[in-house]
């Protein structure tokens, strides 16, 4: 009976998709995905709003033009880092991609001085252009994240 519950645990395990592997974030960032980072931290070269289009345009808008009393707010950028790559078996990237026309995605974790954000952010297409972007309010994987959405 044992045998027989291990062998169906396996056969579940082995095929469910959600088990895949998931690149890992040791493989880095994917093309653009830095530099959109930078652009949405006001980080990046002038114009760079340009690089955001379709559904990220309208998340981008929000951070990528000056804003004196938002950035009072949010304080200086303290660090942006790489987190990893977005996994769809996982809870909270899963919710942060609902209605993204991508399943990859990029996770930087984002400190300002005052605030803590994680972004996700889609690879650049062929022409350089970021097509899907998703920004939170807490760090990556965060319970808080869930919860206040």
């Amino acid at each position: 009976m044992k045998k027989l519950a291990l062998l169906a645990f396996l056969a579940v395990t082995l095929s469910c998709p959600a088990m895949a592997d998931e690149p890992s974030a040791a493989s880095g960032p994917r093309p653009g995905t830095v530099e959109a980072m930078q652009c949405l931290t006001r980080q990046g070269p002038k114009d760079c709003q340009k690089m955001f289009v379709g559904g990220a345009w309208r998340p981008a808008s929000g951070w990528v033009f000056h804003d004196p009393q938002r950035d009072f707010k949010r304080g200086a950028l303290v660090f942006s880092n790489f987190w990893g790559r977005a996994s769809q078996s996982n809870a909270f990237d899963y919710k942060a991609m609902l209605g993204t026309p991508t399943r990859e995605m990029d996770i930087f974790d984002v400190k300002f001085a005052h605030t803590r954000y994680t972004f996700y952010i889609a690879p650049a297409d062929a022409d350089g252009k970021i097509r899907a972007l998703a920004i939170w309010l807490y760090p990556p994987h965060d319970p808080l994240q869930i919860s206040s959405r």
